[in-house]
């Protein structure tokens, strides 16, 4: 179903073959269907550039050579924001889809006897759309969703997961060692500052999947990549091939996966082979900074907003941690300057020491899209239990 001006959904998708992999026995089941996005945001190119080449016929056999038990397909998120070469056109399409916002637009919708535009965004037809084909979100038909995204911020490579998730952290292990293990290079004096080569994990804290407002939440698993820094509106050779290095690395964990599901040990392969690479048991990551003080947002420091735009800042990023993203901050630190020269620092709202992401990112100044800086602590996560050690826990230099 097509609502509006909306584009159609699927570019392609590689077909599951007949030998497709059987469930394995316990309670460990393959992984069937992956779809790959790009464009959530239509002005980020990386990940629109990426899909249309998995729709190359050499890039499409390849693939299925590649992967044979997996179903992948792909999806153009926000199509019509793409092609304006805009975020988005009435609302961030990352922010709706939660649980409790589908059905208000689906209620809406049964409302109006089908007619969507009176006054509905066009990004709440298209979550609603999304939600349709992947999900339902209370019961989804998709296995996993890639969310390809770029910022304009110093991120090196971040993988982005719910916590929550036992599979998704061990790809993010097997990915994060992947992208250490051999990492895709800028040219020197590309540009003005140094651009991270780095690789991070980030861990969303939303425990419950229904609170989850990102367009992969409607699958059963979902799995983000975010590569930076890269302009809006841009494509960068070396965004493209770092967003690639990370999916085809995703992409081989499970197929590798399902191997082990099929195999009388599925112990033995690629979660042998992980373990070998974090000997401690233990994974190194980030997990959004939680608020010392009621009001102020979960992993997210708000700069003010002018009385009469709610997207242009009255305060400015601090000169001194500009591209200074997964940098320590601590309680004291210059974190904004006023238009009148003053320095705000640091004052403690999500504890005396932190580290800052999507650092002016160009996307957060949208009110939509949620003003700011992204705050984190330094921690890591158990390979075996899952659990998200507390960053008291765990000793931890800072960098």
């Amino acid at each position: 179903m097509v609502y509006g001006k909306l584009l159609p959904l699927l570019v392609f998708a590689l077909p599951l073959p007949s030998h497709a992999l059987a469930s394995a026995a316990g309670n460990i089941s393959p992984v069937r269907s992956v779809v790959v996005v790009g464009g959530t945001h239509g002005n980020e190119y990386t990940g629109v550039w990426c899909i249309k080449e998995l729709e190359q016929p050499s890039v499409f056999k390849s693939f299925s050579k590649q992967y044979p038990s997996l179903d992948i397909s792909t999806l153009i998120g926000n199509p019509d924001a793409h092609l304006a070469n805009r975020r988005f056109l009435d609302t961030d399409l990352n922010r709706e889809f939660t649980t409790q916002k589908l059905q208000a637009i689906q209620d809406k919708l049964d409302a109006l006897q089908g007619d969507p535009e009176q006054g509905i965004p066009i990004e709440s037809l298209r979550a609603n759309q999304i939600n349709k084909l992947l999900g339902p979100k209370t019961d989804p038909t998709t296995d996993v969703v890639v969310d390809l995204h770029t910022t304009t911020t110093n991120m090196g490579v971040a993988i982005i997961i719910p916590e929550n998730d036992p599979l998704m952290l061990q790809a993010a292990a097997y990915v994060l060692h992947k992208c250490r293990e051999n990492p895709v290079k800028s040219l020197p004096n590309s540009g003005p500052t140094v651009v991270s080569e780095e690789a991070y994990i980030l861990l969303e804290s939303i425990p419950d999947r229904d609170d989850r407002p990102f367009l992969a939440s409607v699958a059963k698993h979902e799995f983000t990549i975010e590569i930076g820094p890269v302009p809006q509106g841009v494509v960068r050779h070396d965004g493209v091939e770092k967003t690639k290095q990370a999916m085809e690395a995703f992409l081989e964990f499970l197929e590798k996966r399902n191997k082990d599901c099929a195999s009388d040990s599925p112990d033995e392969g690629v979660r042998k082979q992980i373990k070998q690479w974090f000997p401690s048991g233990r994974v190194p990551c980030y997990q959004s900074a939680k608020t010392t003080r009621p009001g102020e947002n979960l992993g997210k420091i708000q700069w003010p907003c002018a009385d009469d735009n709610p997207n242009f800042p009255s305060h400015m990023v601090h000169k001194s941690i500009q591209d200074q993203d997964f940098k320590l901050l601590r309680r004291g630190d210059p974190l904004f300057v006023t238009m009148t020269g003053d320095v705000i620092p640091y004052d403690g709202s999500h504890g005396d020491s932190v580290y800052l992401m999507f650092i002016n990112e160009g996307g957060y100044y949208y009110s939509s899209s949620g003003t700011g800086i992204g705050v984190a602590v330094k921690t890591e996560y158990d390979l075996e239990t899952s659990k998200v050690y507390d960053a008291d826990e765990i000793s931890l230099n800072g960098s």
